[in-house]
């Protein structure tokens, strides 16, 4: 069954019907405004037959109706959604009578697309004159251009012609197990499609975005925003996890367009990589005049290798068992356990001692309560330990980088390093760590092998000396690909 839009009235009788002979003005009143109003069209009769003489007549009627039109939507309100909003709710309905929609109901659906139709095409319009042969000079209502485009691609959208790149974007992010900062990086990465799309006057659908476009944004981000590729290539991986999304889901994706689509930049020399403490700098951090709280962060992140967040966020309960569980975080799916270090059962007990399951084991790092905040909870403990790292003298900044290459992060790469040249498996470090590729799970219900193994491997892990004796550095190699 069609679905084709209905027949463009005549513009001799626009607005305008043929009644008991004589012809009238008819102006539909939007849904909206129909209860202000009290009526769903406004009508006038011109007391006349003539064709000609009710083009002439009706103006000034078409005028009066929409200005009363206006001023019943200016009090109720334009309520719900913009108009392409209602596009793709009526796309959703198209979908279904597609499959089982009667004529009658396919007929309520194109006049309900039309009316609304019209009202965008029709929207801040102006009357001009023109002489008709046949009617003489008359004036006729003459749309926008950018409304009447407007107009097409509401009727296109609704009839699921054509599919907005941002039209499932929003069932995407609901469905992501990310920090709230990511969900923001997903709005900023779309918003910079869309804001590319009109700078290049490409519509901003599905259908229009293919790889050579993909490419064309990726070309025209560093000028449009000025940001580094770094930054960029997020946004860009963000896009490209959406489409990756829609492809069993949007018919009018069928590709990851963005897969390999990157902004180029220098390559980071490898004394510029953000890179592991060494053991001296493990041993000046833990023997400085550190706060307990503080000092306790650090044992943690060196003897497990855990994110910041994921230490301040622990909680009593999540210390049972002899081990540590912590949230998932960037590419982890599940909570994970990592058994407890033997330098770490102190701390651990002491921290929890008199407290309920349910309270937090860092309460002096307590949650964001900022309405609409996108910080993480560790936010002030990271500015803590980056003022506390500069007073002992553990820094190394390279000019031009905004960051130095040494930060609470190097704990974890500092436990996969030291985990490493203590002879532990690669797969166990993994598993320890977080790491996707592991096939290791540590269950604590049951205390399997795997987790008798990461005991031993955990002990394993010894920190340098910390009574001032030298420290000698061990040579190795670099434990790659265990430093995310």
């Amino acid at each position: 069954m069609g679905a084709e839009l209905p027949r463009r009235p005549d513009p001799k009788k626009a607005y305008l019907e043929l009644h008991g002979g004589s012809w009238r003005v008819t102006v539909s009143v939007p849904v909206p405004a129909r209860r202000a109003i009290g009526a769903t069209r406004l009508v006038h009769n011109l007391e006349t037959d003539s064709l000609k003489q009710a083009n002439v007549l009706k103006r000034s009627h078409v005028e009066r109706f929409k200005r009363r039109i206006a001023a019943a939507l200016e009090i109720v309100g334009r309520p719900g959604k913009d108009d392409m909003s209602a596009a793709i709710e009526f796309s959703k309905i198209a979908h279904d009578l597609k499959r089982n929609g009667t004529q009658e109901e396919w007929t309520d659906f194109r006049e309900a697309v039309y009316e609304r139709h019209a009202e965008i095409r029709w929207k801040d319009s102006r009357w001009i004159k023109v002489d008709d042969p046949e009617a003489g000079p008359t004036e006729v209502e003459q749309a926008l251009p950018e409304q009447t485009q407007k107009a097409m691609l509401f009727s296109a959208v609704s009839y699921g012609r054509a599919t907005p790149v941002d039209m499932m974007h929003e069932d995407y992010r609901k469905q992501l197990f990310v920090k709230e900062r990511t969900r923001a990086d997903d709005a900023r990465a779309m918003r910079l499609l869309k804001d590319w799309c009109k700078r290049e006057q490409v519509p901003a659908l599905l259908e229009e975005i293919d790889v050579k476009r993909a490419h064309a944004f990726a070309d025209a981000l560093v000028d449009m925003t000025g940001l580094n590729h770094v930054t960029l290539n997020k946004y860009i991986g963000r896009l490209s996890g959406y489409w990756q999304w829609m492809l069993p889901r949007a018919p009018a994706v069928t590709q990851n367009v963005f897969a390999g689509v990157a902004v180029k930049g220098p390559k980071t020399r490898h004394d510029e990589k953000e890179r592991a403490f060494t053991d001296g700098e493990v041993a000046d951090l833990l023997r400085g005049p550190a706060k307990p709280n503080l000092r306790d962060l650090m044992l943690i992140g060196a003897l497990t290798g855990a994110r910041l967040d994921a230490i301040v966020d622990l909680k009593v309960r999540d210390t049972e068992n002899g081990c540590l569980l912590f949230k998932p975080q960037k590419r982890e799916t599940a909570a994970r356990y990592v058994p407890v270090h033997p330098d770490l059962v102190e701390v651990i007990t002491r921290r929890t001692a008199g407290k309920g399951p349910d309270d937090d084991l860092f309460p002096e790092w307590p949650p964001v309560r900022k309405a609409g905040s996108m910080r993480e909870r560790s936010f002030k403990a990271s500015n803590r330990f980056t003022e506390y790292r500069r007073s002992v003298g553990v820094d190394e900044v390279v000019a031009g980088k905004r960051r130095s290459l040494v930060n609470f992060h190097s704990f974890r790469r500092w436990f996969s390093t030291r985990m490493e040249r203590a002879g532990v498996p690669g797969e166990m470090i993994s598993a320890i760590v977080g790491h996707k590729r592991s096939s290791i799970t540590l269950d604590v219900y049951s205390e399997g092998p795997h987790m008798r193994a990461a005991r031993r491997a955990i002990a394993k892990l010894k920190l340098p000396p910390l009574d001032g004796s030298p420290i000698k550095e061990e040579m190795g190699l670099v434990a790659r690909g265990l430093d995310r």
